[in-house]
């Protein structure tokens, strides 16, 4: 398995605790960014690919974009404002991710100019239209100023769309480089695995690609998401990605059998199938994960510490409770 630089630390060099928590919750906040994002840009690019802005209607936009969390933009406008707004910018990173929440936040605002523009079109011009057949000629002066607002205003929908559309692409590619820099949090891998098909369709070169420019190469993307779906239990779904890196030219062989034996050892103990269970966690403590997995470990001698009341207690139960202590014990010594 391949270790990665800085990943086995003395307790001594370990961050605070309130460090490490800090940046787990700001892992966290970003994926759920990143899954905002993908949404937003799936639904604005429905709404306004391959359509002219005189077929926009105010109904399509009404729910993309508002002023409460019902809105994907406000959300996702909000989420970058919290994650990136800070007092300075002392790093090329920090003023990456502040130039994509200024974007973020043009991009809202200008749908907002959108929506207000379609809003006037749709609903207030019939409405003048209709006052003014019932007015008598006192009125005229407040008509000529509606129809000078209307006509601005539709002059503007056109304008406006065009550059929403500008804004979506740009803020894509700012969007890209924060996730490319983030390759070591798996979360964000899983994630975009989870949500492949948005992925495609955001990004010119898509999941592989995305992945290619994170790890080095496709293999390696998978395998840090399959590490995810592990970590989270998702072993089913774990299998599925490895198995697919094992397809790839520049496969990580040993990390992908340790993960797979992991994964189907964990996944036989859930379907009660305990002695499968055990053949597999053996297979996989053969492999020398151990000084590498130490949380998995404590993980599995967990499970295997329940064993005794699960199984029937008859002779093949005992068996299956004795094999299980044992590879317990050797977890549990290896894993502290």
């Amino acid at each position: 398995m391949r270790l990665r630089v800085g990943a086995v630390k003395t307790r001594s060099k370990d961050p605070p605790m309130s460090s490490r928590g800090e940046a787990v919750r700001k892992a966290s906040d970003f994926v759920q960014l990143l899954r905002e994002f993908l949404l937003a840009h799936e639904q604005l690019t429905a709404l306004l690919e391959g359509i002219a802005a005189d077929d926009l209607s105010f109904e399509a936009i009404r729910g993309l974009v508002g002023d409460d969390d019902r809105s994907v933009l406000y959300r996702l406008k909000e989420k970058s404002h919290a994650l990136f707004r800070s007092g300075g910018y002392a790093s090329a990173s920090v003023r990456r991710e502040a130039l994509f929440d200024l974007e973020i936040g043009s991009l809202f605002h200008e749908s907002l100019k959108l929506r207000e523009s379609l809003y006037q079109r749709e609903v207030y011009a019939p409405r003048v239209a209709s006052l003014r057949a019932a007015a008598g000629d006192e009125a005229e002066m407040l008509f000529v100023e509606f129809d000078r607002i209307l006509e601005r205003s539709g002059d503007r929908v056109s304008e406006v769309v065009l550059e929403v559309r500008d804004l979506l692409v740009q803020t894509r590619d700012q969007f890209r480089l924060l996730i490319v820099e983030r390759a070591g949090e798996r979360g964000v891998t899983r994630t975009l695995l989870s949500r492949r098909a948005q992925v495609d369709a955001a990004f010119p070169e898509g999941f592989d690609g995305l992945l290619e420019a994170m790890h080095g190469d496709f293999a390696t993307g998978l395998v840090e998401a399959a590490h995810a779906l592990v970590e989270s239990a998702y072993f089913v779904e774990a299998m599925k990605t490895l198995r697919e890196a094992l397809r790839q030219s520049k496969s990580p062989l040993s990390e992908i059998d340790q993960l797979l034996r992991y994964s189907e050892g964990m996944q036989a103990f859930l379907d009660g199938d305990y002695a499968a269970s055990i053949a597999a966690l053996e297979a996989w403590v053969d492999l020398g994960a151990l000084q590498h997995e130490r949380a998995f470990a404590r993980r599995a001698a967990s499970a295997l510490g329940r064993l005794g009341r699960l199984v029937e207690n008859d002779a093949a139960g005992a068996a299956i409770v004795d094999a299980a202590k044992q590879l317990q014990l050797r977890l549990e010594a290896d894993s502290g």
